[in-house]
């Protein structure tokens, strides 16, 4: 009886409490206080040497790395795409990503952004 009462009491909370979205282009147009003109440019230079990176993968792993990041499919469309089990895919993106991050820190450049 009790317990019922608090899940009522939570489920009303949430239905009250209604957040404003954006749309994610539209996010990425507002300013960050953050980005100086110095910062701005440190991220252009690591986006663009991410991307040489992806670029130098061996086919199989740049594949799904740009099917993932840059085109936004999950594991399994990207299996369906492929024509290749979601084990496969997930094994593919764990070794480009450890390639990435080993080509990353030799760059100089840590994981974080910028």
């Amino acid at each position: 009886w009790l317990l019922g009462i608090a899940r009522f009491k939570a489920l009303s909370m949430l239905r009250k409490k209604k957040e404003d979205w954006i749309d994610d282009d539209d996010a990425a147009q507002v300013p960050d206080s953050a980005d100086t003109p110095e910062v701005v440019t440190m991220k252009e230079d690591k986006a663009a040497a991410l991307r040489r990176m992806i670029d130098a993968l061996p086919e199989e792993h740049r594949t799904v790395i740009d099917l993932a990041y840059y085109h936004g499919q999950s594991v399994s469309e990207i299996g369906e795409v492929l024509d290749i089990p979601i084990a496969t895919v997930k094994t593919r993106m764990f070794y480009a990503r450890k390639k990435l991050g080993e080509a990353l820190k030799a760059a100089g450049y840590d994981r974080g952004w910028p």
